[in-house]
């Protein structure tokens, strides 16, 4: 089951829960991203176990995962780490990757949403994202958003290779970004109405 959505081209989308199932085509998906965007994930996608570790939420009980697929492809990917305990409680982990080709198509405003929606279901309150310092076309994708930079860790974590990087901790509650995600869509509303009038 998935809710089926068009982007803005037209082009048909089903959005979903990630299943058991998705092995394959989630590591079809990440060996079909650039090599610089896999550079700065948190886990080594082309493995397989890793893949499949993840997607069984192996170490993380409390994630939410949805997917987007394109005639049966996965598309893209987001989720959702909760922290349902202690101090942290009203704030979630905040993941989105869109395949390149699907980029500046609203494909991650759609993603977006779903997980917006998820967020308010779980009472988060403020959704967090932690990314490279090297990652700026995924630091302008979360301004977009509404994120904004909260905190730069100096040499804090390590890509793939090994290298020591500095950690990019944004920022944005609830009602933020759905501000976002509410003008985005009438703005699409607003040019379709006008290119039926013309």
């Amino acid at each position: 089951m998935g809710k089926k959505l068009k982007l803005k081209d037209g082009t048909s989308v089903v959005i979903r829960p990630l299943t058991a199932g998705d092995l394959e085509k989630s590591l079809a998906f990440f060996r079909k991203l650039p090599p610089e965007d896999r550079l700065y994930l948190r886990v080594d996608v082309l493995d397989e176990k890793a893949v499949q570790n993840r997607i069984n939420n192996d170490g993380i009980r409390n994630y939410r995962r949805i997917v987007a697929e394109i005639d049966g492809e996965i598309v893209a990917d987001g989720g959702l780490e909760m922290r349902p305990h202690g101090w942290e409680r009203h704030l979630a982990d905040f993941r989105l990757i869109v395949s390149p080709e699907f980029k500046r198509k609203g494909l991650g405003m759609l993603m977006a949403e779903e997980l917006y929606e998820m967020a308010l279901k779980e009472k988060i309150e403020e959704m967090i994202v932690e990314i490279m310092a090297p990652q700026q076309d995924a630091k302008k994708i979360f301004e977009r958003l509404g994120f904004k930079q909260d905190v730069v860790i100096k040499n804090y974590v390590k890509d793939i290779d090994g290298q020591k990087q500095d950690l990019v901790l944004m920022r944005c509650n609830l009602e933020e970004i759905w501000d976002k995600i509410e003008s985005y869509f009438q703005e699409i509303e607003h040019r379709e109405m006008r290119e039926e009038n013309h």
